[in-house]
């Protein structure tokens, strides 16, 4: 689409000159940048300097629990595509993996699970919610960062979720 300038000349391209690269940028700054983005709701934005993090550091457990939480972009997992929730659980998954023992992410999968599975009355692939529930009890839970996740996901009519937040709250 053509656009004009202030003096009416015709102009085809436009470049954004404050343009910065992210590549050099060290992963716990991109992460801050990304959580301002995740702030106000700007899911690919974010999504995007979380994937550069991790690039950068592939072993930065935290960029991929956020990672995880830009994918869902503000929806409920049960819309989901099943192919969102396939990537987001492996997301989830690699973050265990990587060592991050806060059983917040346990819960996160769970809720993931059972939103999207049985939300969907679809056959939950294992390990099924009721094994990873079963797997917090034997993992540190930090309530804080488990608050913050639920206010996150609007899903007020799961049940997990309302016994969760009763808990919680």
């Amino acid at each position: 689409m053509t656009s004009y300038d202030q003096r009416k000349q015709r102009v085809n391209t436009q470049f954004n000159i404050n343009f910065e690269s992210t590549e050099h940028i060290k992963p716990e700054d991109l992460l801050k940048q990304a959580l301002t983005l995740l702030e106000s709701k700007s899911f690919l934005q974010a999504s995007g300097l979380l994937k550069t993090a991790i690039k950068n550091k592939p072993t930065f457990s935290t960029a991929y629990y956020y990672l995880a939480i830009a994918l869902l972009k503000g929806r409920r997992p049960k819309v989901l595509k099943r192919s969102e929730v396939e990537e987001i659980d492996e997301i989830l998954s690699a973050t265990i993996s990587l060592g991050d023992s806060d059983g917040t992410i346990l819960w996160f999968r769970a809720l993931l699970r059972d939103d999207y599975y049985n939300g969907n009355k679809m056959r939950c692939p294992l390990p099924s919610v009721t094994e990873i529930i079963t797997s917090t009890r034997s993992e540190y839970t930090d309530s804080d960062r488990l608050r913050s996740l639920l206010k996150i996901l609007p899903m007020t009519d799961n049940q997990l979720y309302n016994n969760l937040v009763k808990q919680l709250f």
